[in-house]
């Protein structure tokens, strides 16, 4: 037990005296009156709570000042996790909402992409089928339909051309 603060009478004084010089010395560290004000507080009041555990070489003062100090440090560390919790739980939220944005957006695409190939003309969107879905090269695609390549390149480019219109001209894009 720290000499001087057996009994109640003894800590009021200490309180009464040290109060002052270690809100000010936190309001320097801090620039917040009320923070200050809370940290010395919970000092005193953890100070007390332990009186029969702590073992000061130095003088109470010295050690108070120090629990002072510490004390804004824990809260400026509590602060920072709090800050870092919100700014995941934001991140989470706008991956969430952009997941649900992409989703949709997804899904425009691939209808827009299915009723765009289904206006193309019957020869068109079966070569353009076997080349992106099918995955058959040009030549594979003109030895099966008895076409030239050049044809299905042609082919190819017009479809493309038709497909970027129609998804223009339906604000798809």
């Amino acid at each position: 037990m720290t000499k001087g603060l057996e009994n109640k009478e003894g800590f009021k004084k200490l309180y009464k005296d040290l109060y002052g010089p270690l809100v000010n010395y936190a309001y320097s560290k801090t620039k917040d009156w009320e923070l200050s004000k809370e940290v010395v507080q919970n000092t005193f009041v953890r100070f007390w709570n332990k009186r029969n555990d702590i073992n000061i070489r130095s003088s109470v003062k010295s050690y108070l000042f120090s629990m002072v100090r510490n004390g804004i440090i824990d809260h400026y560390r509590k602060e920072k996790n709090t800050v870092d919790l919100e700014e995941i739980q934001n991140s989470r939220s706008l991956i969430i909402e952009q997941d649900e944005i992409s989703i949709q957006n997804d899904y425009k695409f691939k209808y827009g992409l299915k009723k765009a190939i289904s206006t193309l003309k019957e020869k068109r969107r079966r070569i353009f089928v076997l080349s992106k879905f099918e995955g058959l090269t040009y030549k594979e695609i003109a030895d099966y339909l008895n076409i030239s390549e050049r044809t299905v390149e042609d082919n190819i480019a017009k479809a493309f051309k038709e497909i970027r219109n129609y998804f223009y001209s339906n604000n798809l894009i």
